[in-house]
């Protein structure tokens, strides 16, 4: 079953990953889903290259200001729920991308080796878009296009989508784990902490105890002895907070985040994603789930 679809226009190409549309009345810059094409702007992590600024005039190519697309969300509700929902890192949609002749803008991109299939954050939500994804990226590995042949299309290896595949491909299998328990168990009181944020923040004024699913990153020092990890986005704030992180059960939790879910980089990879089971609070108007036990940390969810 395809996800809610909405129509837009283009204003631009931001990069090869990245077109700004008019809906309506907005008008946002999108985070085109299954794709990571290569830097044409500074100011990211990942280095600025050749197939970079190749990648930006393919998309160039295909998107004109003006033209019609259709923008197609990684769920079923309604336009206006999916607009607020589905948001990544920096509060841009998350969407599939379609052109006006019907051709799917992902698929295309992966198959001439433009972008790997980009699965960090997970597989495709529709099997049907997955299995063509796979097929494109296949492909593309084949025939050695693009980004599977750096030294012809950079000049060096620039970065090592196989090394990074395979973190990639451990992610987006306990996030399809997840997705699979959420599935076979609509009722249990496990809340993904992007996804269900509003019901999140909600519960957290009443100081609920429940089980999120979540990324987590590195840690930092609070107040000389408490740690906060950071879980939300700048659109959707939310923190775990570690009581006294240099005593016994604060030092248990850090060795178990830093050996186990926390990576240090793409040459250092960890599972990522973590349940944790806790009270919610809020905490300057932001949601915050107490961690004082390494048994409220599990790779599956104890609801």
């Amino acid at each position: 079953m395809p996800g809610t679809r909405v129509d837009a226009t283009v204003v631009r190409v931001v990069d090869g990953d990245t077109l700004r549309v008019a809906a309506g009345e907005r008008e946002e810059s999108l985070r085109i889903l299954a794709l990571d094409t290569e830097e044409s702007n500074a100011g990211s992590s990942k280095p600025v290259t050749p197939w970079g600024h190749e990648a930006k005039k393919e998309a160039q190519k295909l998107f004109q200001p003006g033209d019609a697309v259709s923008l197609e969300f990684p769920g079923h509700e309604s336009a206006e729920t999916c607009w607020e929902r589905y948001r990544g890192n920096y509060g841009r949609p998350l969407v599939f991308v379609y052109l006006r002749d019907g051709r799917d803008f992902q698929e295309h991109m992966i198959r001439e080796g433009f972008s790997p299939y980009f699965v960090k954050y997970g597989y495709a939500q529709f099997p049907e878009n997955h299995y063509r994804y796979t097929q494109a990226e296949r492909e593309a590995q084949v025939g050695f296009r693009g980004v599977w042949d750096q030294i012809k299309v950079n000049g060096s290896e620039m970065r090592n989508y196989a090394g990074l595949g395979v973190w990639w491909h451990l992610r987006a299998h306990i996030i399809e784990g997840y997705r699979y328990f959420k599935s076979a168990n609509p009722g249990a009181r496990l809340y993904n902490t992007r996804l269900d944020y509003d019901e999140l923040y909600k519960m957290s004024k009443t100081e609920d105890e429940v089980t999120i699913f979540t990324e987590v990153r590195n840690f930092k020092r609070v107040g000389g002895i408490h740690a906060i990890i950071g879980i939300g986005s700048i659109h959707q704030p939310f923190q775990v907070f570690i009581p006294r992180m240099d005593d016994e059960p604060g030092q248990r939790i850090i060795s178990l985040l830093t050996n186990r879910y926390i990576p240090g980089g793409s040459g250092e990879p960890r599972r990522s994603y973590v349940y944790i089971t806790g009270p919610l609070k809020l905490y300057n108007d932001r949601p915050e789930i107490v961690l004082t036990d390494v048994a409220q940390l599990s790779d599956w969810p104890m609801v």
